[in-house]
């Protein structure tokens, strides 16, 4: 990298910090424009490309959006990006399915915990319903699925702590893949989603530690039959 680049990168990351302060405190509202590329560059005493650059690692981060003719939007994309970074870092990084069922187990338990003291009646009829159609589609694999984990990411919702949605929401695509992988191999599901119909039953009684434990044996239940159908220790990205 000559000198000029490695000093335009040193002041496109200074101005970049500086817009996304103001993002953050308000300055620039969401849903507001930023002043234009012109008068950045004239406020920060950098070039246009300087400017440029800047705005679109905050693009990339979810922060602003360029919108022909109009300019350059403050948005809020923060979470759908940290969701597939956090995705495309498992499937890129050396883990194994042994890994990622373990922190399945993690997620699942402290959710369905939360869930049994925060869920509303809303929340559990709308997971009774999703079982009832699990059911109903035990013998349709992929509706089957759908319903799975449509069932898992209500009882997240229902924790209301966002960050585990949002941890659940970049780890759903792949627990999908082993759920089909389960089902597959094994040629039925799980017999009656007796264990779904376990966890909620706590949640609706509001019994934290039996939601907890209910959630435990299913993950285990789950996890022993996908390490009878194939090597525990493969990486994610292998599936």
């Amino acid at each position: 990298m000559n000198t000029m680049a490695s000093k335009r990168l040193t002041l496109s990351t200074q101005v970049q910090n500086k817009l996304q302060e103001r993002i953050m405190n308000g300055t620039y509202g969401k849903d507001e424009y930023l002043p234009s590329e012109s008068s950045l560059s004239d406020e920060f005493g950098v070039s246009r490309t300087t400017v440029r650059d800047a705005v679109g690692a905050l693009v990339e981060k979810g922060m602003l959006q360029r919108q022909q003719g109009k300019g350059i939007l403050v948005i809020d994309r923060t979470t759908d990006v940290a969701t597939a970074s956090l995705r495309n870092m498992m499937l890129r990084g050396p883990y194994t399915v042994a890994e990622f069922l373990e922190t399945r187990e993690m997620i699942e338990k402290q959710v369905a915990f939360f869930a049994a003291s925060r869920a509303t009646p809303a929340q559990i009829d709308e997971m009774q319903t999703t079982i009832d159609r699990m059911i109903a589609s035990a013998h349709i694999i992929s509706q089957y699925i759908q319903y799975d984990l449509e069932f898992h990411t209500q009882m997240a919702k229902a924790s209301q702590n966002h960050l585990l949605v949002m941890v659940y929401d970049a780890i759903s695509p792949l627990l999908g893949q082993m759920i089909r992988h389960v089902v597959l191999a094994a040629g039925t599901v799980e017999e009656e989603m007796r264990y779904h119909s376990k966890i909620l039953e706590c949640v609706r009684m509001g019994d934290g530690d039996g939601a907890q434990q209910r959630t435990m044996e299913h993950d285990a239940c789950s996890a022993q039959m996908f390490r009878d159908s194939i090597e525990a220790n493969i990486r994610l990205d292998e599936l």
